[in-house]
């Protein structure tokens, strides 16, 4: 007999990054059912910032992939210039071959926040009593991290694969006037779509490697 929880446990445990894909894409239900999800999750002052956005347009995912071609040549030959070695080099290689499949993925999303200023901190900012917002992005992060969190494991009930990629964002310094989203604060890009293998488990840290009581 089940317990309670074991449906949570092997929906987070079950969860793998999926960077293979079935060609098949997703229904568009199953993706606004992930959104919807992800919607859930708390903000600050219920302020709601988080924003996905589904890159479609052929031009725009060529002008993407363009844009990181040329940004990788360009760390290449700074390497270069610098002097730096194999290892770098290979370093910079690789965190280009990690990013460059979610152009084959059946659906790529950026996901991002817009500016609020709900905050406890950004409001005694704009009393004057802190001379800055020392929290805002701080919150936003934790905001999408959170909201991410409910998109993936939505999807994981759904038989979907996803993968959150970052590394992009080191080859895109300009991503946001090139998708056109310049009032969106990009954190990530989310790849979408029906697995086309099963990456292997890697053991997680338990609760007495990440827990103590002071």
């Amino acid at each position: 007999m089940n317990q309670p929880g074991d449906f949570v446990d092997e929906i987070t445990s079950g969860r793998r990054s999926v960077r293979k894909y079935r060609a098949e894409v997703p229904p568009r239900g199953a993706i606004e059912a992930m959104i919807e999800c992800a919607a859930k999750a708390p903000s600050p002052s219920n302020s709601q910032p988080v924003r996905f956005v589904r890159i479609v347009s052929p031009p725009l995912l060529e002008a993407l992939h363009g844009e990181m071609l040329r940004a990788r040549r360009e760390l290449l030959q700074r390497v270069e210039a610098e002097g730096g070695s194999k290892k770098t080099r290979n370093l910079v290689n690789a965190c280009f071959r990690c990013s460059e499949f979610m152009f084959r993925a059946p659906v790529l999303i950026a996901a991002g926040t817009v500016p609020v200023h709900a905050g406890f901190s950004s409001r005694l900012a704009e009393a004057k009593i802190l001379r800055t917002d020392r929290r805002g992005e701080t919150d936003l992060d934790i905001t999408l991290g959170l909201a991410l969190k409910g998109f993936l494991l939505k999807g994981r009930a759904l038989g979907l694969g996803t993968c959150i990629l970052t590394a992009p964002l080191l080859f895109l310094s300009d991503v946001h006037k090139t998708l056109g989203l310049e009032d969106i604060r990009i954190g990530c890009f989310v790849t979408v779509g029906f697995p086309d293998d099963t990456p292997p488990f890697i053991e997680r840290k338990s609760a007495a490697e990440t827990y103590r009581e002071i």
